[in-house]
């Protein structure tokens, strides 16, 4: 899976170092730019765009509002290398996002929606001991691995609770076939839920995928802290739907928001909604869509019939969701975007 580099990053109120050793050199600046500003038909407002292949993805808010964390791929989308790195959203600094933390040869990855909390620092994956664990970034800290395990899966997609002292993450194992691209997982390649004190331990099982013959993706934890939201999928089945289920594992229900394939879902800032990246009505290519976090008719946020847009994260204040898109063709790097929320 994933990389790394060294900098230092000043970001939000709060500092997040990611600090090597001596003999590792400073990053480069990250190539892309933040300050060709461009607007979409639908009001969407670019944030940044990489340069090359770089692909800019997985927007994530600071706990105030006044950052986005992404992960930019090297190599194209969802393609080699990986780094964090944090992106003001004043315009101040010419020189666009710095990297937060990344290796050369491996990746470092955040979850859309709770991947950064105020206290804790910023949950991310990596595989820079050979296998995808669970780390943490504390602020004014370096990172540490939260998890440890044996076998070839991975543990994937962290996400804070809202005291800081729990991580919720799915775990799964990653198969390509002869085309390079992901097939349909054999039973036991089927992603389970898993969650993890953030100072480490033995993890507890929530969701079990493989003894459910599901595959279970991409949890993020309520602003409350009692609900969990992710994306879900039979064995056999090919479009994915979002589920609700208590912090404990219990009280699963999908979440009803009609016909299409469904993903990325986090959370709204007070709770009462999902933003979610959805073909809903029929779309060739999907949108972003917001609705209750009890189900009901999905109402349409992105409007770009050319795009896909996906990974949505809404802001602290609620005034913002932050997004990655691309032309439609994965082959193609993604660019950061964020919209007005609509209101409740």
């Amino acid at each position: 899976m994933r990389r790394r580099l060294y900098v230092t990053a000043f970001v939000s109120l709060a500092v997040l170092t990611a600090c090597g050793s001596p003999s590792e050199p400073p990053a480069p600046r990250p190539s892309g730019t933040s300050a060709e500003r461009a607007t979409r038909g639908d009001g969407a407002e670019r944030l940044y765009r990489g340069t090359g292949r770089a692909s800019a993805q997985n927007p994530a808010f600071s706990p105030d509002g006044k950052t986005v964390l992404f992960t930019v791929f090297h190599a194209g989308y969802n393609e080699g290398a990986a780094a964090l790195r944090v992106l003001p959203l004043d315009g101040r600094d010419p020189r666009g996002p710095a990297t937060l933390w990344g290796d050369a040869d491996r990746a470092a990855v955040n979850l859309t929606g709770s991947s950064w909390h105020a206290r804790a620092g910023v949950a991310f994956t990596s595989d820079r001991s050979g296998q995808d664990e669970v780390w943490v970034l504390r602020p004014g800290g370096r990172p540490t691995r939260v998890t440890e395990h044996d076998g070839d899966s991975g543990y994937l997609e962290p996400s804070f609770s809202p005291r800081g002292d729990w991580l919720v993450f799915q775990e799964s194992v990653q198969r390509e076939n002869e085309d390079g691209r992901p097939d349909r997982p054999s039973r036991r390649e089927l992603g389970s839920l898993w969650k993890v004190r953030r100072d480490g331990g033995d993890p507890t099982r929530l969701l079990d995928g493989p003894a459910t013959g599901t595959d279970n993706r991409q949890p993020n934890w309520s602003p409350r802290g009692d609900r969990l939201v992710f994306q879900r999928r039979g064995q056999d089945d090919d479009e994915w739907a979002l589920y609700v289920m208590n912090a404990d594992g219990g009280g699963l229900r999908r979440l009803a928001v009609g016909a299409g394939e469904h993903t990325d879902a986090s959370w709204s800032p007070d709770g009462r909604r999902v933003v979610f990246s959805s073909t809903a009505g029929g779309l060739d290519l999907p949108q972003i869509f917001v609705v209750s976090a009890d189900g009901g008719r999905p109402l349409r946020v992105t409007r770009s019939g050319r795009t896909y847009d996906g990974a949505p994260s809404w802001s602290p204040d609620g005034r913002w969701i932050a997004f990655e898109s691309h032309p439609g063709d994965e082959e193609r790097p993604t660019s950061l975007w964020r919209i007005r929320a609509p209101k409740a």
